[in-house]
């Protein structure tokens, strides 16, 4: 959890909150911040945070599939 509170401390504090709302990598499962800072990419007109740099190509390539893992 302490790791994950240092990954979380290089955002803004409005990313912070809405990546800790999100709370998991739709793409991956994982939780946000396990492994390193999460990214933001902005898809369909919303912003959603992913794990790692190697999810973006993913979720860009099929935006709908990831995006219904995620509640609004």
């Amino acid at each position: 959890m302490s790791k994950m509170k240092a990954s979380f401390a290089s955002l803004s504090a409005a990313d912070r909150v809405s990546a800790v709302k999100q709370h998991f990598c739709p793409v991956s499962g994982e939780m946000l911040g396990a492994e390193g800072p999460p990214i933001k990419v902005h898809i369909q007109d919303r912003d959603v945070w992913i794990c790692c740099a190697s999810c973006r190509e993913k979720i860009l390539s099929s935006p709908e599939k990831y995006l219904a893992k995620l509640k609004d």
